[in-house]
């Protein structure tokens, strides 16, 4: 006889189960469930790292990590979601100039240096590249480790394919 028919209800013993919405980086949004995709691209718009947190987690949660330890180069490039105290003074430890839109709220705001943050269109183009995918677009993958996968094979041939040449 299996030792659980007579001790009472309990939950399996079990450990590594496909279950839950945080470790498949699923989060409840006004939308219902979501993924949030972070990626951070070169200047030429090709991705160097990509990472997925839940959609209700803020975006600067894996930023300061990102920025550690792949950023390179001389500045970086960030929405105002980035924009946060802690965010700079990593990004200027690197030795790097911080190119991030100020939030609304904040009270001294920086000067934006205007053209550097007009590359970050490069950004909104490869999310967009990469949704033109279907299973990109929709996550049919249950698992984020699957999900992360389908993502970096597109981006992969996103990254081979000639710049005006993207077939989805």
């Amino acid at each position: 006889m299996h030792h659980r028919r007579f001790s009472g209800p309990s939950s399996s013993r079990c450990f590594g189960r496909k279950r839950g919405i945080k470790e498949n980086a699923l989060g409840r949004s006004r939308g219902g469930f979501s993924t949030k995709v972070h990626a951070l691209l070169d200047t030429q718009g090709r991705p160097l790292h990509l990472e997925l947190t839940p959609g209700q987690q803020h975006d600067c949660t894996v930023a300061k990590e990102i920025i550690t330890h792949h950023a390179q180069g001389k500045a970086v490039i960030a929405d105002t979601a980035y924009d946060s105290d802690e965010i700079i003074s990593q990004v200027r430890a690197q030795q790097m100039k911080p190119v991030i839109c100020p939030h609304p709220r904040r009270r001294k705001k920086p000067r934006l240096d205007r053209g550097k943050y007009r590359k970050r269109y490069r950004v909104e183009v490869f999310f967009h590249d990469i949704k033109r995918f279907r299973a990109v677009a929709t996550r049919f993958e249950k698992r984020a480790r699957h999900y992360l996968s389908v993502v970096q094979l597109v981006s992969a041939l996103l990254w081979l394919a000639p710049q005006n040449a993207v077939a989805s």
